[in-house]
């Protein structure tokens, strides 16, 4: 890992990145890991009704984004399970 990475925190990373930086050398390309906890990738179909607003929120999202709205949803639940399992 590279001494750049531990002198930076993510949040000045992105910053980085924001401002158009070259921010790889932060990376560690050689040994690349995930620190996500690994989960089930069996997948079940879902139905949600929720409000016309709320499907109009979730594509504008998705289209900002340039992803499907299942996709924003996703990622939606997932951050949420995921604080709620962290605290």
């Amino acid at each position: 890992m590279s001494k750049a990475f531990d002198a930076l925190t993510a949040e000045q990373i992105d910053k980085k990145f924001d401002d158009g930086e070259d921010v790889l050398e932060y990376f560690d390309l050689e040994n690349p890991r995930v620190n996500a906890p690994l989960r089930s990738i069996e997948q079940k179909r879902v139905t949600l009704t929720m409000p016309e607003w709320m499907i109009q929120e979730l594509d504008k999202q998705a289209a900002n984004l340039a992803v499907s709205r299942n996709a924003v949803i996703n990622t939606y639940l997932a951050e949420r399970l995921t604080e709620q399992v962290a605290s």
